[in-house]
């Protein structure tokens, strides 16, 4: 299974998502699922932003490799869950075709703030918001990847 973590940039909040939760899911033993990032909007190439580096280093997630991946409808067809960060995200992705039932809003209702440009202590706000939506990520993702083993 493939989650594709998806903001606007891919340069902050996505890839501190995609790699927290890829370590989340190392942690509880959890080898099947496979996680990526992008951007909507991104520029491809662009550098992930120092802040986010930084605030992944302090839980030991490395993420200064990253690098932005503008997202392309070949990352739609081969994502199986696309975990969006902004109710916004969510509405393109429908509205481009994909089931609601596989997009997932982090940190619902309202979504994750873009701290974009903001001081290190913003980011690291993001990143606790980020993490604290695990369990209820946990939650849909593994209901609907039993309902899929099922069928």
């Amino acid at each position: 299974m493939l989650v594709y973590f998806i903001c606007t940039g891919n340069t902050c909040r996505s890839p501190m998502a995609a790699a927290l939760y890829y370590k989340h899911l190392n942690d509880n033993g959890i080898n099947y699922i496979q996680v990526e990032s992008g951007g909507l909007g991104a520029y491809e190439g662009d550098k992930v932003s120092d802040n986010a580096v930084e605030a992944c280093k302090e839980l030991n997630v490395d993420i200064s490799n990253h690098i932005a991946h503008r997202l392309r409808g070949k990352d739609l067809m081969k994502g199986n869950f696309f975990v969006v960060m902004e109710p916004i995200h969510r509405q393109i992705l429908v509205e481009a075709g994909i089931d609601p039932e596989q997009v997932y809003l982090l940190g619902r209702p309202e979504g994750i703030p873009d701290p974009y440009k903001k001081d290190a202590e913003e980011f690291r706000k993001v990143r606790d918001q980020i993490i604290a939506s695990f369990a209820d990520l946990d939650h849909v993702l593994f209901t609907q990847a039993k309902q899929a083993w099922k069928k």
